[in-house]
């Protein structure tokens, strides 16, 4: 039942945002908002996706958690104290698995489907090639204001909205179903991964996806995993402006480069941080188990 009213919930938040959306950007250009009007203002496609994610990643995990009040469910834990070592220890981290992520995605990206699978590998890399135009054109910054905007679009509003859904919701409501968290975490972030419909960015978004998940687990509190996605997000815009502003084009961005030694020092050094994380928060789940 509980996914149930979620998933009612999404489908209300995701359809009375994008008539918003559309109904602000008739009113502010005083015209028929056609697709092909929409996107080719970069301006209209960053509010429509701040307000369409807004509503649905944001605010369907708050009204779940409103709706349910009643029987005690606090799916987000957003009132658990964190101490701030473990906020700047989820950072370290972000930095510290990117090599790995990185391996990953060039490894992904070599993926090769059987030849009966010819027309649907096609399909995954013309979507990849279109996510990535579009991309390229909402990461276009040419002044710090273009850089405070994307931060809010692209790192700030993500790390919430898909943290309170795919964390705090989908992954609790599915470790109560199948009564095992490390279940519900890497169900969670299969989910998390594939509704980006970028397949050939599949693992490494699942990966990040179980990591977000555990981070979560172990804290008790959904703000690191919030900050661990926001240091993914914004470590990606921050560099794309920083490219730009040095007079270069995005495609200057380095594809993935990582070496298998470089990802497996990485994986271990993660690995290490991801154990002293667990050591740190331990005495607070065993009170809050208590």
């Amino acid at each position: 039942m509980s996914l149930f009213y979620l998933v009612i919930f999404i489908i209300l938040g995701y359809t009375l945002s994008s008539l918003l959306a559309v109904g602000i950007f008739f009113l502010t250009n005083r015209g028929i908002a056609s697709p092909s009007d929409i996107a080719g203002s970069k301006d209209s496609l960053l509010m429509m996706q701040a307000i369409v994610a807004t509503g649905s990643f944001i605010l369907p995990p708050l009204a779940l958690q409103i709706f349910e009040k009643k029987s005690g469910a606090d799916y987000l834990k957003l009132k658990t104290k964190v101490p701030f070592t473990i906020i700047i220890l989820t950072v370290i981290l972000m930095f510290g698995i990117a090599p790995f992520i990185d391996w990953t995605l060039k490894v992904n990206q070599m993926m090769d489907l059987p030849a009966f699978l010819d027309g649907l590998e096609r399909w995954m890399r013309e979507k990849e090639r279109e996510l990535a135009e579009l991309t390229k054109h909402l990461m276009t910054m040419k002044t710090p204001v273009d850089l405070a905007v994307n931060l809010l679009v692209v790192a700030v509003i993500p790390a919430m909205g898909e943290e309170f859904l795919f964390r705090g919701c989908f992954q609790n409501i599915i470790t109560r179903i199948m009564k095992n968290h490390h279940l519900g975490i890497w169900l969670a972030a299969a989910i998390f991964s594939a509704i980006h419909v970028q397949f050939l960015g599949f693992f490494p978004r699942m990966f990040l996806g179980a990591l977000f998940g555990y981070i979560f687990v172990w804290s008790g509190s959904i703000w690191p995993a919030v900050a661990a996605h926001f240091t993914n997000n914004a470590t990606a815009v921050v560099i794309a402006y920083i490219t730009q502003s040095q007079g270069k084009s995005l495609d200057s961005i380095e594809n993935p480069s990582a070496t298998i030694a470089q990802a497996t020092l990485s994986l271990v050094f993660a690995l290490l941080i991801c154990y002293v994380f667990f050591n740190m928060t331990k005495a607070k789940r065993e009170v809050s188990n208590d």
